[in-house]
């Protein structure tokens, strides 16, 4: 209990644009703040365009850095902000005390490269020390955790002989094989059937609860999130509008975004004819409205909404969201 009330990553204040030219420059994500306790899951739901992919990439600089600029934040991991480091610094955390699995493991595996080369490189590059036998016992024993049968075979082969799942499987091995103390996962089981989407989920929850890794679960499935997660932040329009403990926010959703997302879900007991939708689309980073970027698809809006973001309000412990009227709503 007392792990669980450390805080490894805090984000602070951060805000992420990408320059179009030299002048100008698209809001990607604004003025968000969050924090990762050691050992625990934080989902990090939203519509595709969001920010929430970009606000991890950011944790490890993986924006293009010649157009990426962070004009206000810091990322401070076991107190030290990230986006101060040089690059050396950096490229000691990423892969070792931060690792990070992608959405298409296909494209994120070397198609050249055996699997049992690409392991040991991510294995050893932080270990250079390391003698090439037991960096190979080491990568064996990790393709043996992620319940991958007959793991010796496995390493001699090429990513593009495998099933997407296992690929995604080997994926979770290179990331966790340095036993880190971070885990970003965007988007990691899209691509899978739900079959293997439960054993992957599964094989992530037990990896979790040997190692003590850390998880940030970036998804915009809610019924993923409600398996994963001790903690949900609700991002739309690069804002978070929406932070609780999982089943506080499923239980009691209180911002009208979020609420429509649960209502648009369907539940194993629906027999309605229709699902409930959310009337308009995401708005384009060129098109942003002003103040809430949630208020023109809003059935609460008010002017109000369109003239400056909310501030965060504390509906309880732990529960908070950044909304003019949830009083009302409620």
């Amino acid at each position: 209990m007392e792990q669980q009330n450390q805080t490894l990553l805090q984000v602070n204040n951060l805000s992420v644009d990408f320059k179009v030219d030299r002048k100008h420059s698209l809001h990607a994500v604004r003025s968000i703040s969050f924090e990762v306790k050691r050992g625990e899951t934080l989902g990090i739901v939203g519509e595709s365009g969001c920010g929430k992919s970009v606000t991890c990439m950011s944790i490890l600089r993986l924006n293009p850095e010649r157009r990426t600029l962070y004009p206000t934040g810091e990322i401070l991991f076991e107190g030290k902000d990230l986006l101060k480091m040089s690059p050396r610094q950096l490229s000691a955390i990423r892969g070792n005390d931060i690792s990070m699995v992608f959405q298409e493991p296909m494209t994120a595996l070397n198609p050249l490269f055996t699997i049992g080369d690409q392991l040991m490189e991510a294995l050893r590059v932080h270990n250079p020390h390391m003698e090439k036998a037991e960096a190979y016992e080491q990568c064996l024993k990790a393709v043996e955790n992620v319940k991958i049968p007959n793991p010796e075979r496995i390493m001699k082969t090429y990513p593009f002989t495998l099933s997407g799942g296992m690929r995604q499987r080997v994926m979770i091995a290179m990331a966790m094989v340095t036993k880190p103390q971070l885990l970003i996962c965007d988007e990691p089981t899209t691509a899978l059937d739900v079959t293997i989407q439960a054993q992957v989920l599964d094989l992530m929850n037990q990896l979790k609860h040997e190692v003590g890794t850390s998880i940030i679960f970036i998804t915009h499935d809610l019924g993923v999130i409600s398996e994963m997660a001790d903690r949900v932040i609700i991002m739309y329009g690069g804002r978070i509008c929406e932070e609780a403990p999982v089943d506080e926010l499923f239980s009691h959703p209180l911002h009208p975004y979020t609420r429509g997302l649960i209502d648009s879900h369907p539940s194993p007991d629906y027999t309605g004819d229709r699902l409930k939708v959310i009337p308009g689309s995401v708005p384009t980073l060129q098109g942003m409205p002003s103040g809430c970027p949630f208020n023109n698809r809003c059935p609460y809006a008010a002017a109000d909404c369109g003239d400056v973001f909310p501030a965060f309000e504390t509906a309880q412990p732990g529960h908070c969201l950044a909304c003019y009227h949830w009083k009302e709503e409620k």
